[in-house]
């Protein structure tokens, strides 16, 4: 099913850890309120992104920094491997394929905790 799902979110960068083939992402966001609850709180929600695309990782190291809103498109990649206790496992990678830098943050630190 590689490829089947696509996504994209409007997210604030928590870290940027780059891997030998790959970029990993921490990013922040808010789920929205319920609608249908007209008093509820949003929710603070933190995912992982990656990319592999050697070129757009280059762009997104030189770019991006703890903070930053960017706005990611990408798809869904899901796939199966076998771990160091021979089971066999499933991993789901949210992929970028595409990035548009919305505000750079540039004074001072950002608070990103998960608790408001």
């Amino acid at each position: 099913m590689s490829g089947s799902f696509t996504w994209d979110a409007i997210v604030r960068i928590g870290t940027i850890k780059p891997y030998e083939k790959a970029l990993v992402l921490t990013v922040f966001h808010t789920l929205d309120s319920q609608k249908s609850l007209p008093r509820s709180p949003e929710r603070p929600a933190w995912n992982t992104i990656v990319c592999f695309k050697d070129s757009l990782r280059t762009e997104l190291v030189e770019h991006l920094t703890p903070g930053d809103l960017v706005h990611f498109q990408g798809y869904v990649r899901t796939g199966t491997f076998t771990d160091d206790a021979d089971a066999k496992r499933r991993a789901v990678d949210l992929v970028i394929q595409r990035f548009d830098l919305l505000l750079k943050h540039i004074d001072g630190p950002t608070d990103l905790r998960a608790d408001p």
